[in-house]
Order: structure tokens, then C-alpha cells, then sequence
């Protein structure tokens, strides 16, 4: 039975992405997840007696789309417009639209969720993906990585690049590791957050897969850890 609130959680601007996908195929089956966007979008509708609001619809699309292909890890552009779409159900077709260091993050962190890499898999991202989260890491000034985007880390000489420009001026690179600490820090919140939102809804609607709530759980240990290590490891 389809309940109202199941219904109002498929309406909300806020459900990740994982959990809309997942009731969706707990609705109507894995073979839903090749239906096309039209398809998609018409059901929705007369499942929910009202308009389908574009931010989950885009969002599901997207959880799809990382299910069902590789491009989020092996294109460019893919892994832009699906970190946009994930983080917010933004989607601006014919113009480009960056995303930022928390777009990425948690981009990465749904990717994990729905569709991680192989285990022994040493490159899951393309090199141009890696370069480009590298790029938007410095763009706002992080020599390190929040702990989900490992992948995208920088090399040590990022730091000793900063150690050597202030050398002569402690404060000011206190000033600058600080800074960054708290950007990271900010970004993990969010993710955090968000996880955290995805259990709790799991908790909720009690789906019959059980997988996608273990799968949350497990990455919000392994951000935890990350995070913990990342202070730990931290150049004083």
C-alpha cells in the first residue's frame, strides 16, 4: 500500500536521491529503471494525483542514470550535471553549470551508494574527473580533501607550496589552515546531514530492500573515520 506519506517523501525537494530511487523501484520493480523519462514522469503523477515538483524528479533521474551507466565515473560532463542534479535536482540543459567542492561531495557520496566501484578497482574515476575535483578542491582553497573525496586528495606539495609561501609568518598560516579546516568541516557536516536524512527516511517508509539503509550506514562510518584520520594526519 502506498501511503500518503510515502507519497509526500516522493514530493519533497529535500529526499536524496537513494531514497527516492529506491522506493521507486520498490513500487514498480528494477524493470522500471529502463522505462524513459516520460514513462518515468506520467506514473509518478498518477501515483501522486498531482504534479511531479522538477527537483526529485531530476534527482531520481539522476540516482537512475548512476545506476544504470558508468558515466558518472568514466565522463566529464556526466559527473557535472549528476553531481548538480543529486545535490539540489538542478539540471540547466545547454549551459554549464559548475559544481563546487559540496555539489562533488555529495555527489560522490550518493554515487557510493547506488552504484560503488569494485573492490579491488584502484581507478574508478576517469583522470579527468580526478583533475577536475582536484581543480574545484583549490578553487576554494583546499589543499586537502573532505574525507568522501579521497579520490580527489592533494598531493603533499599543496601544503608545502602554502608552508613555504608564509614560512615567515605563522600567523598567517595558521590563518589559512584554519580557514580550510572549517571549510572541510562544513562540507562534512553536510554530507553528514544528509546521510543522516537517508537513514532516518529508510527507518520510515520500511522498504523491502533492506540493503540501501545498511549501504548508509556504512558510509556514514567510513565519513567518520575519514574525518577522524584526516585530523589526526593534519600538518601542524
Amino acid at each position: 500500500m502506498i501511503t500518503q506519506r510515502v507519497k509526500d517523501i516522493l514530493r519533497d525537494e529535500t529526499t536524496p536521491g537513494t531514497v527516492l530511487i529506491s522506493i521507486f523501484v520498490d513500487i514498480y520493480g528494477m524493470e522500471a529503471l529502463e522505462w524513459d523519462p516520460e514513462t518515468i514522469h506520467m506514473e509518478l503523477e498518477e501515483l501522486l494525483g498531482s504534479k511531479m515538483p522538477p527537483s526529485p524528479f531530476n534527482k531520481l533521474m539522476a540516482a537512475i542514470e548512476v545506476t544504470t551507466s558508468d558515466s558518472f565515473y568514466r565522463d566529464l560532463p556526466s559527473f557535472i550535471r549528476l553531481c548538480n542534479a543529486l545535490y539540489d535536482g538542478t539540471l540547466h540543459v545547454g549551459t554549464f553549470d559548475p559544481a563546487d567542492a559540496v555539489e562533488i561531495a555529495w555527489g560522490v557520496a550518493e554515487a557510493l551508494l547506488l552504484w560503488p566501484p569494485l573492490p579491488d578497482e584502484q581507478e574508478p574515476f576517469d583522470q579527468k574527473i580526478v583533475g577536475y575535483i582536484q581543480q574545484a578542491l583549490r578553487d576554494e582553497g583546499l589543499a586537502r580533501a573532505p574525507g568522501i573525496l579521497s579520490i580527489g586528495n592533494m598531493p603533499m606539495k599543496e601544503y608545502e607550496h602554502v608552508q613555504e609561501s608564509f614560512a615567515d609568518d605563522p600567523v598567517m598560516f595558521q590563518a589559512i589552515t584554519e580557514l580550510e579546516r572549517a571549510k572541510i568541516e562544513e562540507i562534512e557536516r553536510i554530507v553528514g546531514q544528509r546521510l543522516s536524512l537517508a537513514a532516518a527516511l529508510f527507518n520510515e517508509v520500511k522498504l523491502d530492500n533492506g540493503d540501501a539503509l545498511a549501504a548508509v550506514k556504512r558510509l556514514q562510518q567510513v565519513l567518520q573515520l575519514a574525518s577522524e584520520d584526516r585530523t589526526k594526519l593534519r600538518p601542524v
